[in-house]
């Protein structure tokens, strides 16, 4: 094998920088390359590698040419991470609109780069670019696999469970290679295959685009909801322990009402049986004083 055939790893970052219209004849080259030194494995390695579309190709060049504005969307998406599992309602909706002004002014970006190179893009291409860099925000797997930039066609995270990406896969092991696949004489076959997939795509990526705001709204509003219930029932708490409180004190303040009500009937008897003994005794002087005067 020849000493100055470049690495695997080179030649995918090599082809997946190209436009898509130039993909296929350099992975020819390389696959020619490759066999004409005698390196089966790596031809068929390279030969094995799909071809990106449009979409996939501007992500992959804002990769490599913006690599710091993708990382700070993929540090918002830690923050809306971590915002969610702590049930930060106000700081979900500030770091949701962090995000949408983040992504929108990426994808203007994606879409100056392709019309910096010749490429207009249209609606439905600006909006699978949104969709490719949401997935890849939400995503750990995609989010390195798209800073690679090794994107291979539009992407799209459903926000149930991981994200389903279709990128460029790692060189398998050398005791792993597959067949080698038919050489290409041309690319009707694999555009009509694109085309079939594009249309399919665009078919639901507006409603997916509006039922993914939607959900951001709605878990926003969960989070809230769930704070004030949170809310509501702590002062719930302090109020029942209030009323508890208030209970016991009218109950002791009853206890110490019934006390006196006693207390006051046994004076109220003392008093009576006092007078009628001062009664009795007044009747015995008179008695007494009556008697002494029949005397005299």
């Amino acid at each position: 094998m020849s000493e100055d055939l470049p690495h695997i790893g080179t030649v995918v970052d090599d082809l997946y920088s190209l436009a898509p219209a130039d993909f296929v004849s350099h992975r020819s080259a390389y696959v020619a390359r490759f066999k004409k030194a005698g390196d089966k494995t790596g031809a068929t390695r390279i030969g094995a590698l799909r071809r990106p579309t449009v979409v996939a190709w501007l992500v992959n060049g804002l990769a490599r040419r913006d690599e710091s504005a993708l990382a700070e969307l993929f540090e918002l998406g830690e923050q809306l991470e971590r915002a969610q599992q702590r049930g930060d309602g106000p700081r979900l909706r500030e770091l949701s609109t962090a995000r949408s002004t983040s992504i929108r002014a990426l994808t203007e970006r994606a879409i100056s780069l392709g019309r910096d190179l010749g490429v207009m893009v249209g609606d439905n291409a600006a909006r699978e670019i949104a969709n490719t860099l949401n997935a890849a925000m939400a995503d750990p797997e995609i989010r390195d696999r798209v800073r690679a930039g090794r994107t291979v066609t539009a992407e799209t995270y459903s926000g149930f469970g991981p994200a389903l990406l279709s990128l460029v896969p790692d060189p398998p092991d050398d005791g792993d290679v597959a067949e080698e696949p038919a050489p290409e004489t041309e690319d009707s076959h694999e555009d009509d295959r694109q085309k079939a997939d594009d249309a399919e795509r665009n078919r639901l990526l507006a409603e997916l685009e509006s039922a993914e705001s939607d959900l951001d709204a709605a878990l926003i509003e969960a989070i809230e909801a769930q704070s004030d219930t949170e809310r509501a029932t702590s002062e719930l708490r302090s109020a029942a322990a209030e009323v508890e409180r208030i209970q016991s004190e009218l109950t002791a303040a009853k206890a110490r009402s019934n006390a006196a009500q006693e207390a006051d009937d046994a004076s109220a008897d003392r008093a009576r049986s006092a007078a009628e003994a001062h009664k009795k005794a007044r009747d015995r002087v008179a008695e007494a004083q009556s008697a002494l005067d029949a005397l005299t």
